[in-house]
C-alpha cells in the first residue's frame, strides 16, 4: 500500500507540473527532455552500488525499455499539449480512464477473473471518455483529438508496464530498468530536438530548470513505485490500476477546478461522475 500511495503522489505531481508549464508559458518539450535527463541521472545515482545489474538486463528487458522510452516522450508531448488545449481536468480524466485498456490486457493475457460488473465498468469508461472530452464549441483545433490520443497511448503504456513487470522484473532490477527507460527517453527527445532544428539551451531558465527537476523526480518515482506496487501482490493488478488512476483523477480534476479555475461543462461533469462510477464498478467487480 505504501508504494501505491507514493505512485499516486508522483502521478499528481506530474500533471500539476504540466499545468505549471502552461501557466508560466515554458517550452513544454524542453521541460520534457530535461525531465528525462533528471530522471535518468537520479536513477543512475541511486543504483551506483548496483551498476552490475544493468549488465544483467535481458534482451527482452532492453527491447521493452527501448519501446517504453520512445513512447514516454511521445505521450508526454501529447499530455503537455492536451493540458494546454483541453485543460488539466479533461486531460487527466482521459489519461486515467485509460485504465480500461491494461485491465482488459490483464484479463486476456494473464487470465485475471472477468465479472459482469468489470465488463460493465469498462463499457462505462468508454462512454465517460466521450462525455469528458466533448466540447460543443472550441476554437482550438485538436482539443478533442488530443485527449483521445492520450487515452489510447496511456493505456498501451500501462499495458506494457504490466507486461514487463510480470515477464522480467524483480525487486533488484526495477530501478536499473527504470533508469534505462529514462535514458532512452532523454536520447529520443534530443534526437527530436535535432530533427526540429531546435537547441535545448536556448529555452533554459530558472523556472524551467526547477520544473524539469521536479517533473523528472516525480516521473522516476511514478514508474518505480507503480511497478513496486504491482510487484507487491497485495491486490490484483486490475485493482491497483483502478485505485491509482481513480485517486489521481479525483485529486487533479478538483485541483484544476478549485485552484486553477478550470471550467467543465455539464456534459464534462457528467463524464467525470460517470468515470468515477465506472472505476468503482471495476473495483467492486
Amino acid at each position: 500500500m505504501f508504494f501505491l500511495l507514493l505512485s499516486i503522489l508522483s502521478g499528481i505531481t506530474i500533471v500539476l507540473c504540466f499545468k505549471w508549464v502552461d501557466r508560466l508559458d515554458l517550452n513544454a518539450f524542453t521541460v520534457i527532455v530535461l525531465n528525462y535527463l533528471v530522471a535518468f541521472l537520479l536513477g543512475f545515482i541511486l543504483i551506483k552500488k548496483e551498476l552490475w545489474s544493468l549488465g544483467h538486463l535481458s534482451a527482452g528487458e532492453m527491447v521493452t525499455a527501448l519501446v517504453l522510452g520512445i513512447l514516454f516522450v511521445i505521450m508526454f508531448r501529447i499530455l503537455g499539449a492536451s493540458v494546454k488545449t483541453a485543460g488539466m481536468g479533461i486531460s487527466t480524466i482521459a489519461a486515467k480512464i485509460s485504465v480500461a485498456l491494461p485491465i482488459a490486457f490483464s484479463i486476456i493475457a494473464y487470465h485475471e477473473p472477468l465479472s459482469l460488473q468489470k465488463s460493465a465498468g469498462i463499457g462505462l469508461a468508454m462512454t465517460a471518455l466521450f462525455l469528458t472530452v466533448y466540447q460543443k464549441e472550441n476554437s482550438k483545433k485538436h482539443a478533442f483529438l488530443l485527449p483521445v490520443l492520450l487515452f489510447a497511448g496511456m493505456g498501451i503504456v500501462d499495458s506494457m508496464v504490466k507486461f514487463v513487470q510480470v515477464s522480467y522484473l524483480k525487486e533488484y532490477n526495477i530501478l536499473p530498468f527504470s533508469a534505462l527507460v529514462f535514458f532512452i527517453s532523454f536520447f529520443t527527445g534530443m534526437i527530436m530536438k535535432m530533427i526540429e532544428k531546435k537547441r535545448l539551451i536556448e529555452h533554459l531558465s530558472m523556472s524551467l530548470f526547477l520544473t524539469g527537476i521536479l517533473l523528472g523526480t516525480a516521473n522516476l518515482g511514478s514508474l518505480y513505485f507503480f511497478i513496486r506496487a504491482l510487484d507487491s501482490g497485495f491486490l490484483d493488478s486490475s485493482l491497483i490500476f483502478t485505485i491509482n488512476n481513480l485517486s489521481i483523477l479525483i485529486l487533479t480534476v478538483l485541483t484544476g477546478v478549485l485552484f486553477f479555475r478550470e471550467r467543465l461543462s455539464l456534459l464534462n461533469w457528467a463524464g467525470f461522475l460517470l468515470s468515477l462510477v465506472s472505476l468503482y464498478i471495476i473495483f467492486e467487480g
